[in-house]
């Protein structure tokens, strides 16, 4: 596994808001998260029944997903909660620590929709422009399969109170809310199997359809910076971990939201 990353690196993610990683994974361990992935999706389905039960909205064929699979998976536990994945993001963000948020498992399937544009963080229970994923390729995403789209810059000046509409038809419906942004060249970001994405919770990024056969599977881990505070938006909390909150609290609760680095 990549273990580090050259100064060149982190300015270009800080400066762009995205951040291309060619073979985090060697073939034995992209091999390992394949299976992790399969096992632990397999499990969260048997669980809570069929995805798509009484789901009929277009956002629904944008993705298979599942989220938290770290907490029914001792396979993805392992995977996600990586100190050394933790490492890299910290770094990245300029963050002394990170807490997993969640895990987020995203299968694009053949046929399936374009991602809309959207602002990840401005969705969560924190605000920070120091919020930071990583979205690991478990196979090649490329223009064909809907590989992410970024519009670099964008983490500096979005706005907390704006997210994009994920279930619209029109992919563009954020661009009613920032219509400066029209005029930006979106950034294709096309990575092999076992390459990842480093993306800031705050930069606009979609992603086309899936126009081919096969399935582009796909494992994120959304950090939240150590010592981030709660806004009074549960999200995608426990709802037993937001009962215990009040707006400004620090969200900090081992159990549900592991320090992920440093990890002592």
């Amino acid at each position: 596994m990549l273990t580090l990353l050259s100064q060149r690196q982190v300015e270009f993610y800080r400066e762009n808001g995205y951040l291309v990683v060619e073979a985090l994974l060697d073939g034995e361990e992209l091999e390992k998260w394949r299976a992790a992935l399969a096992e632990g999706m397999a499990r969260h389905f048997s669980i809570n029944a069929r995805h798509n039960q009484g789901r009929s909205d277009h956002y629904e064929d944008v993705f298979v997903q599942c989220v938290n699979l770290w907490k029914t998976s001792e396979a993805i536990k392992q995977l996600v909660t990586d100190p050394r994945l933790g490492r890299l993001a910290a770094a990245l963000a300029g963050v002394d620590g990170v807490r997993l948020y969640h895990d987020h498992a995203l299968v694009k399937e053949p046929w399936a929709h374009p991602t809309n544009w959207h602002v990840d963080n401005a969705m969560d229970p924190y605000h920070s422009r120091q919020s930071i994923m990583l979205w690991v390729a478990l196979d090649d995403a490329t223009l064909q399969n809907g590989c992410m789209y970024f519009l670099p810059g964008t983490h500096r000046c979005s706005r907390f109170d704006v997210t994009g509409n994920l279930n619209e038809t029109r992919i563009d419906g954020l661009l009613a809310d920032y219509p400066e942004w029209r005029a930006l060249e979106p950034v294709a970001a096309e990575v092999q199997a076992g390459g990842a994405v480093f993306i800031n919770g705050m930069i606009a990024h979609a992603a086309g359809p899936n126009m081919t056969v096969h399935p582009r599977r796909a494992l994120a881990m959304l950090f939240m910076p150590a010592g981030a505070v709660y806004n009074g938006r549960p999200a995608a909390l426990p709802a037993k971990v937001a009962a215990h909150l009040c707006v400004g609290d620090e969200i900090a609760d081992d159990e549900h939201l592991p320090l992920i680095y440093p990890n002592s």
